[in-house]
């Protein structure tokens, strides 16, 4: 079954490793279909012998029609895969969201901090197939039974925070690199009385967002993101489409703060969630759209080579700090005693 599954097209939730064994009968006939035109030309064996250009016109039409069979036998190949096994429908639709599976299909160029160690990469595989993790502590310090949806979701050790804030200071980067102005991180929101606002509304004194950056959306205005990274696998999440957990977190997340930055701040707002598999919501799609399209404006860059790399840059930040909140130590360290407390003359 996971052969089948790795022959699939990255985009379509697979390795795009075909099985020669099954795919090379195919792909020979499908040659012989699409170069027969030019053979028979050549040996002058077609009675209306036809010039070049009507010869390279065949060939494209018939090397069409051989890609529209290629996808139709692998969109077959997919649906037998969640046919026989249900578990794999979600797990194909999460890896066939918008820069999921961008790691994959990436160069591991040093420069851009993208090359992962062989530990690192069978962790990444298991995460993205579903598949038992070796080598994790059956049981959590928290004292519940470990496991990767459990160390993705464990407040325990710190490590949500780390992935949080990682997504934050390179959103900041970028935002910064596409030369928006006055960028800031963990901006605090200017003090309201909680009088005015529900009771669902963030109106702690305290509060703050993630990134601010002024004319993000509009001339002068300041525009503030905030990050949100969920596990879409967590045992309470399991069930649910994906794309209603993105919906869900932007909705929360807007309850928070949207109504208190565009009264108080007078300013614009975007929840940017993602989860641990690489998707994005809307909102954080949208405002990628909006920062590639910046930069290759600025630089004269092509559009999709600018938001690809913004894609694949975002999905390995989240990826290392997925890897590490698997395999990280939640114990807490024991503080030694000073050294001046220490009796050397023993």
């Amino acid at each position: 079954m996971e052969r089948k599954i790795f022959a699939l097209p990255i985009r379509e939730g697979g390795l795009g490793l075909d099985n020669p064994v099954e795919t090379a009968p195919i792909f020979y006939k499908n040659s012989e279909h699409v170069t027969e035109p030019l053979v028979l030309n050549i040996l002058e064996l077609d009675e209306n012998k036809k010039t070049i250009h009507e010869v390279e016109k065949e060939i494209a039409e018939r090397r069409l029609e051989c890609s529209v069979e290629e996808m139709k036998r692998q969109k077959a190949l997919r649906e037998a895969v969640c046919k026989d096994e249900e578990k794999w429908t979600r797990t194909f639709l999460l890896n066939m969201e918008t820069g999921a599976s961008s790691w994959l299909s990436a160069r591991p160029l040093e420069i851009f901090n993208r090359e992962l160690s062989k530990s690192e990469f069978t962790d990444a595989m298991c995460l993205r197939y579903g598949f038992e993790i070796n080598g994790q502590f059956s049981e959590c310090v928290c004292g519940k039974q470990n496991g990767a949806d459990h160390a993705l979701s464990c407040s325990t050790g710190g490590f949500t925070i780390l992935r949080h804030n990682e997504i934050r200071d390179t959103l900041a980067d970028i935002i910064t690199h596409a030369g928006y102005k006055s960028v800031e991180i963990e901006k605090v929101l200017q003090p309201v009385n909680p009088d005015d606002y529900p009771r669902s509304v963030n109106t702690a004194p305290d509060a703050r967002s993630d990134v601010y950056a002024i004319g993000l959306w509009r001339g002068l205005q300041g525009a503030h993101v905030d990050v949100a990274v969920f596990h879409p696998t967590a045992p309470s999440y399991r069930g649910k489409d994906p794309k209603s957990l993105y919906k869900m977190n932007e909705s929360r997340k807007k309850r928070d703060y949207q109504q208190r930055i565009r009264e108080s701040e007078r300013g614009a707002f975007t929840p940017f969630v993602m989860a641990t598999s690489g998707g994005s919501g809307l909102e954080a799609e949208r405002l990628i759209k909006k920062l590639a399209s910046r930069i290759s404006t600025k630089h004269k860059d092509k559009y999709a080579e600018v938001i690809n790399f913004l894609r694949t840059r975002i999905r390995f930040c989240l990826l290392r700090s997925t890897l590490v909140s698997l395999r990280g130590t939640r114990k807490k360290f024991t503080t030694p005693p000073p050294i001046a407390m220490c009796d050397f003359t023993d």
